[in-house]
């Protein structure tokens, strides 16, 4: 299980320092300015809504920090789309926020046995893109397909899941916003949190289904396949997002999954509580804020293992020094699936992190010197 302990105690004293500095109210009115808004579509599942006792998730994070930063906004989407206006407490600040969105709870990427699909509710009877026309999308979704033990196709399934893997639906969406966004608009693909397989074992009957697992109960046979799903989709999405990035599309990547701690930062084990919310809604803020500024957006590392620099005698190339593509990531990638075969000199090179043993956090690292060339 990855330790993201740095990324937490950092995402949390930006809150907490946050929090401090305001004692006034945070108002509507502290949105407004000389420039135009920019329209925001945030787009997903459960975890976009806003789960439980969540009021409205990380969205009101969202709108408080763009408020910090000076950003004038405008929430849109066809839910909660009476309002412009709702409010909330967060430890003695009150945050007035734009509650306008596109979640929904239990939703997968793709309609299938079982699931609504987000695709279909925002193509299927019109574009909501066209009627609400964001500038910027960001889109959060995939842990009900991953739930649901759907990240690769099903053998004797009859729906979309028969045929396809998460990734290429995820793909699929993604091609239909580009499709319907202006020139200068900009799509944000996000990562999922975390599965807490010790707890949320109830909810993963599926892979007792189509891999055939104990799902009585919390094993670690069942924990480690989970975490091996969700680390591939995730590293998928950052593939996704540079592929696209690569065909000249405005795409980019946010890496919500790494500021997300499984431990401390979720309330059930797969939604997030109000500390995961925050945290979320400050990355997504940061990020916003870094494409608006042009300036590179700085996520957590997936791992706080320190990568190697120092010059390595072999007939190979430094890994530092080693140029990657998005094909040597999709191999790496299937490799780990039992997919593929490499040969002795890709075993060594895409050893990124230089300890010996190809996994998840190869492709991870793989896929960040591909996004920084």
């Amino acid at each position: 299980m990855k330790n993201r302990i740095t990324a937490v105690l950092t995402s949390c004293a930006l809150l907490v320092a946050s929090a401090v500095s305001v004692t006034n109210t945070v108002s509507a009115e502290t949105e407004a300015s000389s420039a135009e808004a920019v329209k925001i579509l945030c787009a997903g599942d459960s975890i976009t809504h806003g789960y439980s006792f969540s009021q409205d998730g990380y969205r009101k994070y969202l709108c408080y920090y763009l408020q910090q930063e000076g950003i004038s906004y405008d929430m849109v989407g066809p839910e909660n789309s009476w309002s412009d206006s709702a409010a909330y407490d967060w430890d003695g600040t009150a945050i007035t926020y734009d509650p306008n969105h596109c979640g929904y709870s239990g939703y997968a990427i793709q309609q299938y046995n079982g699931r609504s699909g987000l695709y279909e509710t925002m193509f299927a009877n019109g574009s909501v893109m066209e009627t609400y026309d964001p500038d910027i999308i960001l889109l959060q979704i995939g842990t009900n397909d991953l739930l649901d033990a759907r990240l690769e196709p099903v053998a004797g399934q009859t729906d979309i899941t028969g045929t396809t893997s998460a990734l290429e639906r995820l793909e699929s969406l993604v091609d239909e916003i580009i499709a319907n966004m202006d020139s200068t608009d900009t799509l944000f693909i996000a990562s999922v949190p975390d599965i807490d397989a010790e707890i949320r074992y109830d909810w993963l009957t599926a892979y007792g289904w189509f891999y055939g697992m104990d799902t009585s109960c919390a094993n670690d046979e069942l924990t480690a396949m989970v975490a091996e799903c969700v680390d591939t989709y995730n590293a998928g999405v950052q593939a996704l997002a540079a592929e696209k990035q690569a065909e000249g599309k405005n795409v980019k990547f946010a890496d919500i999954n790494s500021v997300v701690d499984m431990e401390e930062g979720l309330i059930d084990g797969v939604h997030p509580n109000e500390v995961g919310y925050a945290a979320m809604g400050k990355l997504w803020s940061d990020t916003i804020s870094a494409a608006m500024n042009d300036t590179p957006i700085v996520t957590p590392a997936a791992t706080t293992e320190p990568v190697t620099t120092a010059p390595v005698t072999t007939t190979e190339p430094p890994a530092e020094e080693q140029e990657f593509v998005i094909a040597d990531a999709v191999k790496l990638r299937a490799y780990l699936l039992g997919k593929e075969i490499l040969t002795e000199s890709e075993t060594a090179g895409f050893d990124v992190d230089e300890d010996g043993a190809l996994d998840i956090f190869d492709v991870i690292l793989m896929l960040k010197k591909i996004i920084e060339e």
